[in-house]
């Protein structure tokens, strides 16, 4: 074969070669290949708008007020206080409830959720939680006349015990996790959180898990209908903001800010100004030895 032959030959290979490589590289430029999604941080930077997830927390954490649609609480004036240490603004995108805030931010609807969220190996596969706001000591509740569980909660753990629980919310987990063989009556997760209270001090379930708050506020109306079944928290949990766990940059963003307003001593003033009960929100410890020795 003729050199000319042979160098046409490899010419017209290369073409075809690059053609090909050509129109499959349109091919994929036009395609339906979605981009980068671009990240909560990079988000919120670009916006200068922090769109928070929440569920009502009564009567301190976090409210909701049904006719005006403010919300109000501790929680709201911390994640306010730390949006304007970083000049964003602050916009309550979406009630999640407890069971589909996860959801929520896994799909970028939010970017935080701002409610407070008890720190917990099961939602840590999913949440990265902020520094603690403040800790939460959770404590047994029984019926004011039932004194079965006064000695131990050991017995708790039987199918003859029902234990009063929010679908998805931290009692719930409690009764999952530590009374597996107990009976559990549920609450749905969009219901009202006093309902689980409701159900022991009416004898429709034998015991319930929860923080002091809510239960303090509910006493105030309902007086010697609930008691303690031990004076001791059965656990206690730091409250944190919650963000995907795939956002550490704005996890780190919002606890640079936290952490400020709390060596300013701004988180012990907004705490103390809804409830002066040392049992019902435990102050974060300073990470040092202040005074002299």
């Amino acid at each position: 074969m003729k050199l000319s032959h042979i160098l046409l030959i490899v010419a017209l290979s290369f073409a075809t070669a690059f053609g090909t490589v050509f129109y499959f590289g349109a091919g994929l430029l036009n395609s339906n290949i979605p981009a980068v999604q671009e990240t909560a941080y990079n988000r919120v930077l670009r916006t200068g708008v922090l769109r928070c997830g929440y569920a009502d927390s009564p009567p301190y954490a976090l409210v909701k007020d049904p006719s005006t649609g403010k919300i109000s609480g501790i929680l709201s004036e911390v994640t306010e206080a730390i949006a304007a240490k970083l000049n964003l603004k602050v916009e309550w995108t979406e009630n999640t409830g407890w069971g589909t805030f996860i959801e929520s931010l896994r799909s970028h609807r939010t970017d935080v959720f701002c409610a407070g969220l008890w720190r917990q190996g099961e939602r840590g596969k999913y949440v990265g939680y902020g520094l603690p706001v403040y800790y939460v000591a959770n404590y047994p509740y029984v019926a004011v006349d039932d004194h079965r569980f006064d000695q131990s909660l050991s017995s708790v753990n039987s199918p003859e015990t029902r234990i009063s629980a929010m679908d998805g919310e931290q009692s719930d987990i409690i009764a999952k996790t530590h009374f597996p063989k107990a009976k559990e009556v549920s609450v749905p997760q969009m219901g009202q959180l006093t309902d689980i209270l409701v159900n022991v001090a009416t004898h429709k379930a034998d015991i319930v898990f929860a923080e002091p708050s809510y239960v303090n506020a509910y006493l105030q109306a309902n007086p010697n209908t609930l008691r303690f079944a031990q004076d001791t928290p059965f656990q206690v949990f730091p409250s944190s903001l919650g963000v995907d766990i795939h956002e550490p940059e704005l996890r780190d963003m919002l606890d640079s800010a936290l952490v400020e307003l709390h060596n300013q001593g701004v988180i012990e003033e907004i705490i103390s100004k809804y409830t002066s009960d040392p049992r019902v929100f435990l102050r974060v410890a300073k990470p040092y030895l202040s005074g002299t020795r």
